[in-house]
């Protein structure tokens, strides 16, 4: 009751209410997550990149297979605020109203999520280096999951298998595991900062092809570790971003919604887990087809005479995955990047090192060049490194209306506290929704 009522308060005041209700009934109870869970079966999201997009795909996949199950759609995915999504699932005997839910899990907090709902099946998208200081080594959210997992054997795994790090987690855990891939790629050297020596024995891993960072078919002529089959692959990948998705003989046709390499590995992984859990191919298929982009993962704005588009980066994996689809789009564009360095985005900036930014040298109909937010002078200093000419503007407000007048595409790209504060001015302005929504 405290719950509902404090969410109540929150919304009536235009709050997000999306995880101070769940932290103090699990101040109040501390198994209050673990009594709401009993009876759902659950879905669950969680990887460095890409939960959100693909929890916002298994969510519409079931949706399309006439399943109604309730989601932590405002992205909140502590213990707080899945405690409180759960909470509002149920009735006054603590009943589940909704049968079926589809989770995103920050890795870290996997640890104790996932002991406490059961999952009936986890995706875990990728691991990257990402938010070092918080985490200390790219191999702690890992073991988080596993120990997660540890609690929940039951527990059907959907894991990258072109990535050793996260296919690792089939091997320190007994649970069934399921692989996604992509098939075919064009470079056979990993990027993006990422480390590609072996786990288990320390050389450098071969590949006969790399999809982007150090994704990709990797073996190690050391030890002969090895990339695991996939049982759901991408692969024919035409430049509509139109590829072929396949589960044993089963194969689609797919048009993702959102292009990009990464959301085609988002399309897979989303199909893994749906089918995993015992729908259709085609319902996933379908899912990532006409599935509703979350907030700041490649939504539109009607801002300047174009038009605009957020994309949240956080590490060199997703800001080089970002720069190579806007170098794809055809048309002169403009450039923001609004990058803080808070608690919530990582306080460890040195994924701006790894960012490969001289592609923007090369970068076809680039106009103009934007740095903002409280990381502005690093970003700024990175891209000077790379003899970028950039304009560098210190109120949001201030960029808003200069942006107002551009007569090219925009491309705003932040880190996740930037992307709260932009967009909030964005849609009191040009409206739109609001991010729990």
């Amino acid at each position: 009751m405290v719950c509902r009522i404090t969410h109540g308060i929150l919304r009536l005041l235009n709050k997000g209410a999306t995880a101070l209700p769940g932290k103090i009934a699990l101040r109040l109870c501390p198994d209050v997550l673990e009594i709401t869970a009993r009876g759902v079966s659950t879905l669950a999201i969680t990887g460095t990149n890409g939960k959100t997009t693909s929890a916002r795909m298994v969510h519409k996949a079931l949706e399309n297979a006439g399943v109604d199950a309730f989601t932590n759609r405002s992205g909140a995915n502590l213990m707080g605020g899945i405690a409180c999504e759960f909470i509002k699932n149920t009735d006054i005997f603590m009943r589940p109203r909704k049968k079926w839910a589809v989770i995103e899990c920050d890795e870290a907090a996997s640890r104790l999520v996932f002991a406490a709902i059961k999952p009936r099946a986890v995706l875990v998208t990728n691991l990257f280096c990402d938010q070092l200081d918080r985490y200390g080594s790219v191999k702690a959210p890992r073991d988080a999951i596993v120990k997660g997992l540890s609690a929940s054997r039951d527990t059907i795994l959907c894991l990258n298998a072109d990535s050793q790090l996260t296919a690792s987690i089939s091997e320190l855990v007994p649970n069934k595991a399921v692989f996604f891939g992509l098939q075919g790629g064009e470079k056979t050297i990993a990027e993006s900062g990422e480390d590609s020596r072996c786990l288990n024995c320390g050389a450098k891993l071969h590949y006969d092809y790399v999809t982007y960072a150090n994704l990709g078919a990797y073996h190690c002529r050391r030890c002969g570790a090895g990339r695991h089959t996939p049982e759901v692959t991408a692969g024919g990948i035409l430049p509509d971003g139109t590829f072929i998705l396949s589960r044993g003989r089963e194969k689609e046709l797919c048009t993702p919604a959102l292009k990009g390499l990464y959301n085609v590995y988002n399309a897979a992984g989303a199909a893994a887990l749906v089918t995993a859990a015992g729908f259709e191919l085609c319902c996933a298929v379908r899912a990532a087809e006409s599935f509703e982009c979350g907030f700041g993962r490649m939504e539109r704005f009607s801002l300047g005479k174009v038009g605009a588009s957020m994309i949240l980066i956080k590490n060199a994996a997703a800001a080089d995955q970002t720069l190579d689809y806007i170098s794809s789009v055809k048309g002169g564009k403009s450039l923001v990047f609004a990058i803080n360095n808070r608690p919530a985005d990582g306080t460890d900036l040195s994924w701006l090192d790894s960012t490969d930014f001289s592609r923007l040298t090369r970068m076809p109909g680039l106009i103009r060049v934007y740095v903002c937010g409280d990381a502005r002078r690093q970003t700024a200093e990175r891209l000077s490194r790379e003899n970028i000419k950039f304009t560098a503007v210190e109120d949001y407000g201030e960029l808003i209306n200069t942006l107002s007048e551009h007569d090219t595409y925009i491309y705003i790209l932040p880190s996740y506290t930037a992307m709260l504060e932009l967009r909030q001015l964005l849609v009191r302005r040009l409206g739109g929704k609001n991010f729990w929504e």
